[in-house]
C-alpha cells in the first residue's frame, strides 16, 4: 500500500505512473475480512481521474508534523481516502527540496520500515536511528513523484511524519499530492490477467 520507485538505470519502455482506465488490480488474500470487498478479488479500472493537492508546513527546527491521510475533522487529518468501496485511491508523493525527511507509520506509532534487530525502527530522538526507514526530499521529488500510497474506504489511518532536520529556524516543507481517483469494478479474471494485474498489498506484508 506504500511504494516507492526506483528511478531506471537503463533506457527501457516506461509505463505509465499512473493506473489507468483498463488497468487491472488485484489485492491479495492476505488483505484481512475487514475488507472484505476487495480481498482476494480482481477489479478493473472502469474510469481514472487525477486530483493534483499541496500541502504545505510550516515546522521548526527539530520538530515534527504527523500528517495523517484519512478522512475526518481532525487538526492532521487531510481527508485522501475513498468514501465509497467502488474507489480505490492511487496517491502519488513528492516533495519540494528541504532540510527535513519523511517516516511512515500504519497505524499511529507503528512504523513501515524496521529491521529484524530489537529497538532498531526509526527514532527522531536517536541520533543513529534518526535516518532509519526515512525518505529525504530527493528520493521522491516533487515534479518525480515516486512514494505512492493505496487506499480504499475506511483503511487504516496513514501517518507522514514530517520532521525538520537542525541548521535552520524554521522549514517550509511542501508535500505534492496527485490523487489519482479509480473507480474499479470486480471481475472474474483469466490466470493470465490476474498474472498482468497490479498487485496491491496489505501493509503488513512489509513488517514481516
Amino acid at each position: 500500500m506504500l511504494e516507492l520507485q526506483t528511478k531506471p538505470q537503463f533506457s527501457v519502455v516506461i509505463p505509465p505512473k499512473l493506473l489507468q482506465e483498463g488497468y487491472l488490480v488485484t489485492f491479495p488474500t492476505t488483505w484481512p475480512s475487514t475488507y472484505k470487498w476487495v480481498s482476494g478479488k480482481t477489479f478493473r479500472i472502469d474510469a481514472a481521474v487525477q486530483t493534483p493537492y499541496d500541502l504545505a508546513y510550516k515546522i521548526p527546527t527539530g520538530d515534527y508534523r504527523d500528517v495523517d491521510f484519512s478522512n475526518g475533522n481532525g487538526t492532521f487529518q487531510e481527508s485522501v481516502y475513498p468514501e465509497n468501496v467502488q474507489s480505490l485511491f492511487e496517491v502519488a508523493i513528492g516533495f519540494k527540496p528541504g532540510a527535513f525527511i519523511s517516516e511512515w507509520f500504519i497505524p499511529a506509532g507503528k512504523t513501515l520500515h524496521r529491521l529484524e534487530f530489537a529497538q532498531m525502527e526509526p527514532d527522531i530522538t536517536h541520533a543513529k536511528r534518526l535516518f532509519l526507514g526515512a525518505f529525504q526530499a530527493k528520493d521522491s521529488p516533487y515534479d518525480d513523484p515516486r512514494i505512492k500510497a493505496y487506499f480504499v474506504k475506511d483503511f487504516t489511518p496513514l501517518i507522514m511524519r514530517l520532521y525538520v532536520l537542525a541548521g535552520v529556524d524554521y522549514e517550509k516543507v511542501v508535500v505534492g499530492l496527485t490523487v489519482n481517483r479509480c473507480k474499479i469494478r470486480e471481475i472474474e479474471p483469466t490466470t493470465e490477467q490476474v498474472a498482468k494485474a497490479k498487485v496491491v498489498r496489505f501493509y503488513d506484508e512489509m513488517r514481516w
